[in-house]
Parts: C-alpha cells; structure tokens; sequence
C-alpha cells in the first residue's frame, strides 16, 4: 500500500488545528490561599480589646488615605480579629475568562476586608457583597485578562468562632471551577503542567507507537523490493490439493509447479512454502532460483495445518514462498483443484 504522504500532514495539521482551537486557546483560572494566625500576644491583645470596648463610639475614626473608607472595620463583640485570609485569583490560560463568581466563607465574623482587582483594562469585580456575622463574602469578574500582572488580591481579617477551616469556591462559567494551585505565582497553563507531570509515559507511548509504524514501514518496503526482485507464475494444470492427516489431525498436502525468476544478483533460496492463513508441517526440498533474469520450472509439494477448504472443493489463495534469510514472496491468487486423499509425510516436523 503507496503512503500518501501529503494526506497524513494534512490530517496532522487538522488536528493540530482543533487541539489549538478547542483546547489551546481557553481560559485558566487558578487561585491560592493561605491563613494566618494575626501575630499578637495576649496580654496586648486584651488590653487593646478593653480599650476598645471602654471607648465611646464617636471616639474611633477609620481612615484611608486622609479619607473616610467606605466600609469601616466591625470588631464582632469587641474582639479583635484573630485569623487572616489571603486568596489570589489568576488567569494562566491562553484567552480572557468569561464571567467568574467568587464565593469566600470563614468560620467566624468577618472583621475587615481588602479586595484589590485586576483594573478596569485586564477586568474588574463587580457585584460584590458580604455579610460580616455569617462571614460570606462574594463578587463577580468579567473577563479577567490572561496578563501575568493581572491579579485578583483578597485579604479577610476575622475572629474564628466556628471551627472548620474557610470555604473558597470559584468558577468561570465557561471554563467550571477554577484550580487550586501552591501558588499562583508559578502556576502554569493546565495543558503544560500535564505535559510535565505525564512526560515520560507520553514519550514511551509515542515512542512505542512510532516503532510499530517504523517497523509496518520497513517492512512492507522491504517485502515490496524483495516482490520486485522475484516472479512466480503458477501452472494452474499442475496444481492441486489432498487431504492427508497428521498425528490423526487432518493436513493438507498442496502440490504446485510453478515457473520462477529473480532479478536480483544473487540467486534466491527457498526453504519454505505454506498457504496463506496456515502453517508448515514439513520441511520443504529447498530449490534454488537462479538470478539475472533466468527462469526455472520447479515442481514441489508441502503439508500445511489447518485444513482450510472443504473436502472436495477446490481452494482459492495465495502460496508463500520463504528463502532462507526468512523473506517471503506472496503470490497471486491461485486456484488448487482437490486430487482425492493423500500419504502422510514420512518426516513430519514443525517449523
């Protein structure tokens, strides 16, 4: 069979074409998080929460920047915040995310916050809302920007009254839920970190597919040439099959005369014959072929296992000749009329 070369680059580049498009060029996100305990001794820490519950309300003020923040800090039953919570957001992929949902839950109150988005050129929070006392926290980003500095920066102050550990669930709604990653510092796109991790069985596979293909390549340009260098044309008047049995298992015995040539420079060697889907049950009387083009009209007969056309009717196939460096030279379509019952080889040996 002729390889067209052409077509398998062309359905190579075809699914080139739709791992890029499909798989390639898709959105990422990945987030970290950590909790820390706020680093404060007791004492100091009471001592601040008794001055802060003895003070008058009016006697605190909260600024930012010489400005009045737009959410103060809230000290849940005058205690101060005990645990802080860190969650970066990111986007490794190759396009910008559709929409992402934030949804952030502590155990405990939520003291005070601090969200920082991506801008409004790489994509900014919208819808966010919270709720101190339940310590649910959540907001909304339309496509965020697959940059390395486009970052979503979460920092939550509070005081742990609940056990269990925070609750952090974000999704795109193109892509599912985003991946929990070390950091997303050095998070990479998906594709690639599986690429690395499953390299080397990738390889092996490859490698032990493209062995096979090798091997099917050579040999079918090997047994091409080997064609090329041989003839055999078979003498259909003096061709036939018997049936013959073997150990009490039935064989069949072939004979065929055939006129055979090579044009190699060497002459051919046959040590072998069989039918096409059988095998050998005795050897054959090697002959040889001789070479520059000389034809040679050899007879010869030999046993094969199992008996692959009915009793009585003639057979259609193909005869394989094997030489001796254990070539084979397959011939055309050959009709084998059925001669009656046969001998037992006197030597019958498995090949």
């Amino acid at each position: 069979m002729k390889i067209d070369w052409k077509l398998i680059v062309a359905i190579v580049a075809l699914i080139a074409s739709i791992f890029a498009g499909t798989f390639w060029r898709t959105p990422d996100i990945v987030f970290d998080k950590r909790a820390a305990e706020i680093p404060l001794s007791d004492p100091l820490r009471k001592t601040i929460e008794d001055a802060l519950a003895s003070a008058h309300s009016d006697s605190v003020s909260v600024l930012k920047n010489g400005k009045e923040r737009h959410s103060s800090p809230h000290l849940p039953s005058t205690k101060l915040p005990d645990k802080l919570l860190y969650v970066d957001v990111r986007n490794v992929g190759h396009v910008p995310s559709a929409r992402i949902k934030v949804r952030i839950v502590v155990p405990g109150e939520i003291a005070d916050k601090d969200v920082a988005d991506a801008g409004s050129a790489f994509g900014s929070i919208s819808q966010l809302m919270e709720s101190n006392s339940t310590g649910e926290l959540s907001f909304e980003c339309q496509n965020l920007a697959n940059h390395p500095q486009a970052r979503i920066k979460i920092a939550l102050w509070y005081q742990q009254t609940k056990p269990g550990s925070p609750s952090v669930e974000i999704q795109d709604t193109l892509t599912g839920p985003a991946r929990e990653v070390g950091s997303v510092e050095d998070a990479r796109f998906y594709w690639l970190e599986w690429l690395e991790e499953y390299v080397a069985p990738v390889a092996a596979l490859l490698g032990f597919v493209a062995s096979f293909f090798l091997i099917g390549v050579l040999n079918h340009n090997l047994k091409k040439r080997s064609l090329s260098k041989f003839t055999a044309v078979y003498d259909p008047s003096n061709c036939a099959w018997a049936e013959g049995s073997r150990e009490g298992k039935p064989v069949m015995q072939v004979f065929a005369t055939a006129s055979l040539a090579s044009k190699g420079e060497k002459s051919i060697e046959i040590v072998q014959a069989y039918l096409k889907g059988t095998k050998p049950v005795s050897n054959l009387l090697p002959f040889l072929v001789a070479p520059a083009g000389t034809a040679v009209t050899e007879t010869f007969h030999f046993f094969v296992e199992p008996v692959v056309v009915k009793v009585g009717e003639s057979y259609r196939g193909r005869i394989i000749l094997v030489d001796k460096h254990d070539l084979k030279y397959e011939s055309d379509e050959v009709s084998l009329p059925y001669r009656g019952a046969a001998s037992t080889p006197s030597h019958p040996t498995v090949l």
